[in-house]
Parts: structure tokens; C-alpha cells; sequence
């Protein structure tokens, strides 16, 4: 019988801080014995190991939600009576994680409603930030979206009201669509960058479908570098669009399966995200 499959998603672990070594500063993030209190529950980072493949080195755990002290029920057969028995660490959910070294491409699966996709981005981020005692350190994961998908949805509007993009330089690679941009933040010394547009109320649309730079922002952003927020009219509801809303994903051997095997799967998806990434020219 195969094994069970599970989702994984993958983003991009982009940093806004200052190190030596880009693998010595993951390492010691990731192997933190610090843990992130939030609301009752216990977040930490476990199992954490290193693993080889042909694209280079990846480190692989587990974020995990736990409660430091939970009761539960249990039967005695002795006394044919129910007791309560209090357990120490109890684990609530773990999601498992793949990072790749060099790029920051996170590869992980949420665990329903108990770790969402959401809480796993918000919680990995704000632990790895607080494993560092928060200084001079700011950690985002942004999603990789399947391509060219947001830009099928942008054709799709009969007006574009808003526009909001939000993006981090490339570390290490970089692409042609928007290598003039990534460029010019690197030239700045840039470490993230913004920008908002507003249509013009008289006009009431932004003529963004053609227009070359703004189109390799939001390519940027789709590529996992930031993240680019469009609003305006779809057969006459207003909605906004998100490069967040297509992340790419791919099912995995479940987590009974040894760390090499699952990530030899992944490595497929992983391939044909870094073919995205080889110049076009």
C-alpha cells in the first residue's frame, strides 16, 4: 500500500539582517533552546538536522505546538474507573519544514486548522526572531506563486483601483523580468522597499496591464521577493488579488517517512522552482 501524502507549500525565507555566514546564522536560529510562549500553547523548534542534496544543503525539523502541562482521561483496568492523568509537553501538532541553505526556499505543510498555513508563517517568523533575542533582525516568509497566474487575474479586471507592492532584494540569485529592479534596491542598499498607488478618481483605473515596471515588481513579488496587493472591479464587485493567493504546493510522503525520502520528492517541485530562476536569455 503507498504511503499516505501530505501537502507541502513553498515560500521564500527572506531576512533583513547583518551576518558572516549566512548557514551559521540559520543554524543558530533553528537549534535555539528558546521557547515562544502564545496564548496557552508552547512554540519551538525540534529535530533539527542537516541534509544533503544535489541543489545544495537543506536544514530539516519541525515547528511544534505543544501545551507545557495537559490532562487527559484515561481508563484504569485495575479500579475499572476513569481518572484524569496530567502530562508534561504535551505535542498539540507539529508541521515539518524544509529549508534550503543558500536561497531560503521553505518547504513545510500546515496541520489543518491547528497550524495553518498562516500560523506556520507567523509562528516560524516570530520564533526565529525571538531565538535571536529580536536584534537587528526581521524574518519574512513569502509565498512562490504558480507563474504567470497573477497576471492571467490582473487581465481579468475591468478597473484597477489599487495597487500596493512590497519587496526584498534577491539573495543570491535573480531573474531577467526583474533584475533591473532587484539591481537598483542592491545599488540603494535597499533592505525592503514599498510602494502605493491610488487611481486617479476622475479616471477611476490604474493602466498597470502594460506597464513594464510595475509588471516586473509584481513578478518579483510572485517569485517569493515581497508581495504585490491588487484592488479594483471584477464584473462589477470590487475585490483585491493578492500574489499570496496561488502559492505553489505539491503532495510529499507523510511524516513516518524517513526526512531523505520526503525531501528527494520535494526536490522535483524544488527543481522546477529553480529552473524559474535561470536567465531567459
Amino acid at each position: 500500500m503507498p504511503d499516505r501524502t501530505i501537502k507541502y507549500y513553498f515560500g521564500r525565507l527572506n531576512l533583513i539582517a547583518v551576518f558572516d555566514n549566512k548557514r551559521e546564522f540559520l543554524l543558530k536560529a533553528l537549534k535555539t533552546n528558546k521557547i515562544l510562549q502564545y496564548r496557552g500553547y508552547n512554540w519551538g523548534f525540534f529535530d533539527i538536522v542537516e541534509l544533503e542534496s544535489e541543489f545544495g544543503n537543506f536544514f530539516h525539523g519541525y515547528l511544534v505546538k505543544y501545551k507545557p502541562e495537559f490532562t487527559e482521561e484515561v481508563a484504569n483496568p485495575d479500579t475499572h474507573s476513569l481518572e484524569n492523568q496530567s502530562i508534561d509537553n504535551f505535542v498539540v501538532a507539529k508541521s515539518r519544514f524544509f529549508l534550503h541553505i543558500k536561497s531560503g526556499i521553505i518547504t513545510y505543510h500546515p496541520v489543518g486548522n491547528i497550524i495553518s498555513r498562516e500560523t506556520f508563517v507567523e509562528r516560524f517568523c516570530k520564533l526565529f526572531e525571538f531565538s535571536l533575542d529580536n536584534m537587528f533582525v526581521n524574518a519574512e516568509i513569502q509565498s512562490i506563486e504558480e507563474e504567470y497566474k497573477i497576471f492571467e487575474v490582473i487581465k481579468s479586471f475591468s478597473k484597477i483601483k489599487r495597487l500596493d507592492i512590497y519587496l526584498h532584494p534577491s539573495n543570491p540569485s535573480n531573474r531577467d523580468r526583474w533584475q533591473r529592479t532587484d539591481d537598483r534596491l542592491k545599488n540603494l542598499g535597499a533592505a525592503s522597499y514599498s510602494e502605493h498607488y491610488e487611481a486617479d478618481p476622475e479616471i477611476g483605473n490604474l493602466n498597470i496591464v502594460e506597464d513594464e515596471d510595475i509588471n516586473s515588481k509584481i513578478s518579483m513579488a510572485d517569485d517569493g521577493y515581497g508581495k504585490a496587493d491588487i484592488t479594483g472591479e471584477i464584473d462589477g464587485e470590487l475585490r483585491t488579488i493578492s500574489t499570496s493567493d496561488n502559492p505553489i504546493s505539491t503532495q510529499a510522503p507523510n511524516d513516518e517517512v524517513e526526512a531523505p525520502s520526503v525531501l528527494e520528492r520535494l526536490l522535483i517541485k524544488i527543481q522546477d522552482i529553480f529552473n524559474r530562476f535561470i536567465n531567459e536569455n
